[in-house]
């Protein structure tokens, strides 16, 4: 097997470092990108129906296609706690605190997503 000579190994050693620095910075920015005040907007056959305060740990009931959908907020996380449908696949999902995740109930139409509240949105209503 050949030996690597002297810029190969730069080359590697450069590689590695970039890779770490460019994964660190994009973590980074993921987590700036959700930290603050958070809020969760379900909507049913895109029609928001329920926005909920990922700072508020509590539980929200909303109709979904096949009967109730039981949500739970704790911790600024969030999830179907149970729901109705074939294989339960909505409370499968488990807990999602990313805005880049969202929670897709499909056999109710539900759908949830965390988003930052806008800057003219600082009071928003929690139905």
């Amino acid at each position: 097997m050949k030996k690597l000579n002297r810029y190969d190994q730069w080359l590697v050693v450069i590689l590695i470092v970039g890779s770490t620095l460019l994964y660190g910075s994009l973590s980074w920015l993921i987590n700036a990108a959700n930290s603050g005040q958070r809020i969760a907007i379900v909507s049913y056959k895109d029609q928001e129906v329920l926005r909920i305060d990922m700072s508020i740990n509590d539980t929200y009931v909303v109709q979904g296609t096949l009967g109730e959908v039981y949500i739970e907020v704790q911790d600024q996380k969030i999830r179907v706690e149970r729901e109705t449908s074939p294989y339960n696949l909505c409370s499968i999902q488990g807990w999602v605190s990313s805005s880049m995740v969202p929670i897709t109930c499909l056999p109710n139409h539900i759908l949830i997503v965390i988003v930052a509240p806008q800057e003219g949105d600082t009071d928003f209503e929690v139905k």
